[in-house]
C-alpha cells in the first residue's frame, strides 16, 4: 500500500474515512480491522503509544459520525477537504475501496459510501 505524498493531517483522514467504512454497515469483520491494521502499519510512528493514540482518535471521532447517512456524508465531506489533488482523493478512494471489498460483499450501506465518497472526492 503506497501512502507516500500523504501529510499527518491526510493520513488522520484517510484513517477516519476508512473507520467509517468498517462501521458503514454495522459489521466489524476481522478482515476490514486487518486491512486498517495494514494501512496503520505504513504510518511511521516514534512508539506504540503515539499509534493507539492516533487509531483511537481516529475511532473515536469517526463514531460520532456515524449516527446516520446524512452525519456520514457531511463527514466524508469535511474529509474530502483534506485532500486537494485528484490523483490523492483517487488514492484514498481506492484504499476505501479496497476495504470494503476484502471481505467478498459490499452491503448497500457500503455501496452508499463509496457512492457518497466519489461525490465528495469529485471522481
Amino acid at each position: 500500500m503506497n501512502l507516500t505524498g500523504f501529510n499527518q493531517d491526510q493520513k488522520q483522514a484517510l484513517l477516519d474515512l476508512l473507520i467509517i467504512g468498517m462501521y458503514a454497515d454495522h459489521n466489524l469483520s476481522s478482515t476490514e480491522d486487518a486491512r486498517v491494521e495494514q494501512v496503520l502499519d505504513t504510518f511511521q510512528f516514534s512508539s506504540d503509544y503515539e499509534r493507539t493514540q492516533f487509531s483511537d482518535a481516529a475511532y473515536t471521532r469517526a463514531r460520532k459520525q456515524s449516527g446516520s447517512p446524512e452525519a456520514i456524508r457531511d463527514y466524508v465531506g469535511q474529509i474530502a477537504g483534506h485532500f486537494p489533488t485528484r490523483e490523492i482523493c483517487q488514492r484514498a478512494y481506492d484504499i476505501l475501496d479496497d476495504l470494503l471489498t476484502s471481505d467478498g460483499k459490499v452491503t448497500s450501506e457500503e455501496s452508499k459510501l463509496l457512492a457518497a465518497t466519489k461525490n465528495a472526492f469529485q471522481l
